[in-house]
């Protein structure tokens, strides 16, 4: 009877076939995984760079809204009150001038807040810190950055910052 021949490789060569495929294929993953490295590396970039142009408008918006207010009221302070003593105008124009005055002052306030929120959004932009929650640390989601980019905590830590507010309160 002839001597029966197997079919199956060599040990050797089978080790050595899989030793090749075991390198190739983590030379694979190791390419396919420095490609979306590079390719979320130029996503943040684009974004930091979206939010970053966000910020830039927003401020010049508000600068924008303090000059006009600044100009008001030059305008407004040009304007004398009326002299109580004499009754030149009525108690009612009175208040409401006053009234009125308070109330530009009040919104005056409000918009120097918010550059002030937006100049330090974008100290962090260029610290490299933006986007990330100051409560947790994680990060923010980006349509909460398209729609208020000058935050600095996340959905959950607001809700928590609100809540512990209204229960000071």
């Amino acid at each position: 009877m002839p001597a029966r021949r197997s079919r199956k490789p060599a040990p050797s060569r089978v080790g050595a076939r899989r030793a090749k495929t075991r390198t190739a294929t983590k030379a694979a993953a190791s390419a396919s995984h420095a490609a979306p490295a590079r390719i979320r590396t130029g996503a943040r970039s684009r974004r930091k760079d979206e939010f970053a142009r966000l910020l830039v408008e927003e401020r010049k918006r508000l600068i924008e809204e303090l000059s006009e207010i600044e100009q008001h009221q030059i305008k407004t302070e040009e304007k004398p009150v009326a002299d109580v003593a004499g009754y030149e105008d009525d108690l009612v124009d009175v208040a409401t001038e006053t009234f009125e005055r308070e109330k530009e002052l009040a919104i005056e306030s409000n918009v120097q807040g918010m550059l002030k929120m937006v100049e330090e959004a974008l100290q962090r932009v260029r610290s490299g810190t933006y986007g990330i929650c100051v409560g947790c640390g994680k990060p923010i989601d980006s349509n909460r950055l398209r729609a208020i980019p000058y935050t600095r905590l996340c959905i959950k830590c607001k809700e928590r910052e609100e809540r512990h507010r209204a229960a000071v309160q």
